[in-house]
């Protein structure tokens, strides 16, 4: 990205912050509050909280950049429920960026006896905005948001981030009050028990180039429950497990109660553990009383089932259904180049090269770039979900079709 194009980006989401803005480096991967010559994690929120030295951490002034280096920092003082950052979660009460070196190296660990971020505006003073970037984040656990809560006015990016096995009442990745936006980015294996990665109550919500395997909820929204207006473009939603509990209570990947827009995604080979029918047993979507799923076109969704409507659907859009699902035909859930897991379709997936034909940057179009970086389109138009097929060999159908 070149310099200039980079400045406009970071000023876009606040990330320049003010000339005074100190650069915290963590110099332990120890969850260590101590006068001890090192500067933890935890340690150099706490410096960017007070915009005071704290222990081994220079000290915070305005919207601070934490740096992480590689390496799994444990998160593990016991403690939950304390808000002054100095037990349990991370409390983050002043905006501030956290930027490890890659999903793929960085990990941020908690120890399932609270969440790992707790985000929250200040007592008094401006909202409190944050972004994420570069790490994974995993095995927390909280009643709303196992992975990060932000609470009503706090704005949240999250880039380049894989969020993994975290566990929730409401929202296993993200609980999110205030306004979200996700991009570049990978949940796994995440269980609540409903939006088993996401929990969206305040908004809006952007997602770009996110992928969503095998999260869990008991009840509805094995990805996201919104209950705010929401935005997904590039999207992928596969293997996500609705009803896990088996009690015929709960539906879909998706549990739509507001006005969501989605493009160029795919929601399909959800799953749905309901038992009582067919008219129960819907895996992909669910639109409630309140909310609308409206097509920005060129989406797949597998099973469309019996309580969801794509509003607006267009002649781009693939939609199957109990008796004819469709299946997207992607590759496994792996790091195939950059630093977080994809899903690029296969040669013979019905995604490939079935995107918007719209230029990038005008409405409806493909992100111009996917998950990994890679640039779109790599054949004649771009593939629809996170991830493109960037191998020119295969789009050509030389390899073997899957089973």
């Amino acid at each position: 990205m070149h310099f200039p194009l980079l400045l406009a980006v970071l000023a876009v989401f606040g990330l320049t912050g003010s000339a005074s803005a100190a650069t915290l480096a963590v110099t332990t991967t120890n969850d260590t509050v101590a006068a001890d010559g090192q500067c933890s994690l935890r340690e150099a929120i706490t410096a960017a909280n007070l915009d005071t030295a704290f222990n081994g951490c220079a000290a915070g002034s305005g919207a601070d950049i934490v740096v992480l280096a590689a390496g799994e920092y444990r998160i593990d003082r016991a403690g939950a429920g304390e808000d002054a950052n100095s037990t349990g979660d991370l409390d983050v009460r002043s905006s501030l960026t956290i930027q490890g070196a890659g999903a793929d190296v960085t990990r941020i660990r908690g120890d399932r006896n609270d969440r790992v971020f707790d985000l929250a505006m200040p007592g008094a003073g401006q909202p409190v905005a944050v972004t994420i970037t570069g790490v994974t984040i995993r095995n927390g656990d909280g009643i709303f948001g196992g992975a990060i809560l932000a609470a009503a006015g706090a704005s949240l990016v999250v880039s380049g981030c894989s969020i993994v096995n975290n566990t929730a009442a409401q929202g296993a990745g993200i609980a999110s009050d205030g306004s979200l936006e996700v991009v570049n980015s990978a949940f796994h294996a995440n269980a609540a028990d409903n939006g088993g990665a996401l929990w969206i109550s305040g908004g809006p919500a952007t997602l770009r180039n996110v992928t969503f395997d095998s999260n869990t909820s008991t009840g509805s929204g094995s990805v996201a429950v919104f209950n705010a207006p929401a935005i997904l473009n590039n999207v992928t939603m596969t293997l996500n497990i609705a009803d896990s509990d088996l009690d015929d209570f709960g539906d879909g990947a998706l549990e739509v109660n507001a006005n969501v827009s989605i493009s160029n995604s795919i929601v399909a080979r959800n799953i749905d553990l309901s038992l009582g029918g067919s008219s129960l047993v819907n895996p992909d979507c669910l639109v409630g009383m309140n909310g609308s799923l409206a097509s920005a076109g060129h989406n797949i969704i597998g099973n469309i089932g019996t309580v969801c409507v794509l509003g607006g659907a267009q002649p781009g859009d693939q939609v199957g259904n109990a008796a004819q699902p469709i299946n997207p035909l992607l590759q496994p859930f792996a790091v195939y180049g950059g630093t977080v897991e994809t899903q690029p379709p296969t040669w013979a997936s019905p995604a490939l090269e079935r995107g918007s034909p719209a230029a990038a940057g005008l409405p409806g179009a493909c992100e111009a770039d996917d998950a990994r970086g890679i640039s779109r389109p790599q054949g004649s138009r771009c593939d629809i979900g996170a991830a493109e097929l960037d191998d020119l060999i295969f789009r050509d159908g030389f390899d073997p079709p899957l089973p």
